[in-house]
């Protein structure tokens, strides 16, 4: 009997190999049938690449790509196939598409020049001894607090330099709970919902990661800050771009923003005051579209990193709070702490804790001596007042420089610390002009391709002493006449 046993386990084990093979060999035969259509698929592409660079037609097409989504997703809902992997696939196929049609003549693109590109190729020029008046970084030229440099002192030299929770050090998770209920009246910040991040740009990259993935969309309103969708591209999802015009005081609409929803949309973005606009958007337009992406289950990510140079009442995702938010923020601009790389954010426990893997995953946790500082930075209102005060003046001053300038216009800031002027011509190249104003007037400038499709704009920098700002500016207005 016991024989018998043996002999049926061995039978049933050979039948199970056998099948598993023909299930392998089916596989492999299935996997080169996708291969050859994946080069048919190239093939085409390269086809209608030759055709636009023939025609000078754009490589994007959003009205095309979003027809060919809602044609997979359905195609998905047919087959029963995950959608999350039909856009992954997508996704994958539209990028390599782009690559090959980018590679070919005419449709291939100029080098975007970035805040990033310009202040690296500025410092570069700086090093070989030529003085810069420098309008293109994003950095105020205050001193952090004394009291902050003397916390992380004391902090260094109370050997405070191991290792911490990565969520942050509970002295400043406590003081930034105390932050948001004085400031905000925000008393529902707990220590599972708040991270310390290593900068604001890590907690917007966390914040992205953890809502989007590879196929997904995220809807962006420009001109805005690129690392936004320098992020989505990165984990290869896809930004939805709101554009908004200086005609319109750079305010989108929330119909605008509606419609650019895709079905495999998960977040918006919004970030007021805005870089590098410096507006403020509408209180009732701002609770509205919070308003859209809690009815459709989306995430509002709402970057406040420039909330402490408001000039008018500016609307916080703390009170119009959705089901599914994330904020962050940073002690980068308020208190002047740029070199210190320390933001944080805040959001449901769930997602909070998603994003803290990540950030121990790459980081592990922020210098305990940093925040140190940090927490004594949220006792420091008088020096971001008084940042504030001298940020709302380099405003009103270089906005009155500005309209000097025939060849410009410019919807005066509301807040932030920039100035986002626009010229008149349209064959105005801001790129161009940012490397003639360096070469010729020793000024740097951020070009506005660098925030969206602007060519006609520039980004001004307010991180400087008055009498710099205006000089820049008058230097420009003297390369323009």
């Amino acid at each position: 009997m016991e024989e018998r046993a043996r002999k049926l386990t061995r039978s049933d084990v050979e039948q199970g190999e056998t099948e598993l093979q023909e299930l392998r060999e089916e596989v492999a035969e299935t996997t080169k049938e996708i291969i050859k259509l994946v080069a048919k698929r190239i093939e085409l592409a390269k086809k209608i690449g030759e055709v636009k660079t023939r025609e000078s037609l754009p490589i994007d097409n959003e009205r095309v790509e979003d027809a060919l989504l809602e044609e997979v997703l359905r195609e998905c809902g047919q087959l029963g196939l995950d959608q999350q992997l039909g856009t992954k696939i997508l996704s994958t196929l539209l990028a390599e598409s782009k690559k090959i049609q980018r590679m070919q003549g005419r449709a291939k693109p100029r080098p975007l020049i970035t805040p990033m590109v310009m202040m690296a190729k500025a410092t570069e020029i700086e090093k070989k001894g030529r003085k810069l008046i420098r309008l293109d970084v994003g950095e105020p030229d205050f001193h952090p607090p004394k009291a902050v440099l003397d916390a992380v002192s004391d902090a260094l030299f109370s050997y405070k330099t191991y290792y911490t929770v990565g969520r942050g050090i509970p002295e400043l998770i406590t003081a930034l709970k105390n932050y948001l209920a004085k400031r905000y009246n925000y008393h529902e910040a707990a220590e599972n919902q708040l991270i310390v991040t290593p900068g604001g740009r890590f907690a917007v990259y966390s914040a992205l990661a953890t809502v989007a993935s590879e196929g997904d969309s995220v809807v962006v309103i420009e001109p805005n800050w690129p690392a936004y969708k320098e992020g989505l591209e990165y984990i290869g999802a896809r930004a939805i771009t709101v554009r908004t015009t200086i005609e319109e005081g750079w305010e989108p609409s929330p119909e605008s923003v509606k419609a650019a929803i895709r079905p495999n949309t998960k977040a918006i973005v919004l970030s007021y005051p805005s870089n590098p606009t410096g507006k403020i958007m509408r209180q009732a337009a701002f609770k509205e579209i919070v308003g859209i992406a809690d009815d459709l289950g989306l995430t509002v990510i709402s970057d406040e990193i420039y909330n402490d140079y408001a000039y008018k009442p500016c609307p916080t995702i703390l009170e119009n709070l959705p089901r599914k938010y994330i904020l962050t923020s940073s002690f980068s601009k308020g208190w002047s702490m740029t070199g210190f790389r320390v933001g944080y954010s805040l959001a449901p426990a769930e997602t909070s804790s998603k994003m803290l893997k990540l950030l121990g995953l790459m980081i592990t946790c922020v210098p305990d001596f940093i925040q140190r500082g940090a927490a004594k930075a949220l006792e420091c209102e008088t020096e971001v007042s008084h940042n504030s005060k001298v940020m709302k003046e380099r405003i009103d001053s270089t906005s009155a420089e500005l309209a000097k300038i025939e060849a410009l216009e410019l919807h005066k800031p509301e807040g932030a610390i920039y100035a986002f002027p626009q010229a008149k011509d349209p064959a105005f190249d801001s790129a161009a002009f940012a490397m003639e104003l360096l070469e010729k007037k020793g000024v740097t400038i951020s070009p506005g391709t660098g925030f969206g499709d602007y060519p006609r704009c520039f980004r001004i920098s307010l991180g400087q002493p008055q009498e710099v700002l205006t000089a820049g500016v008058r230097k420009i207005g003297e390369l323009l006449s």
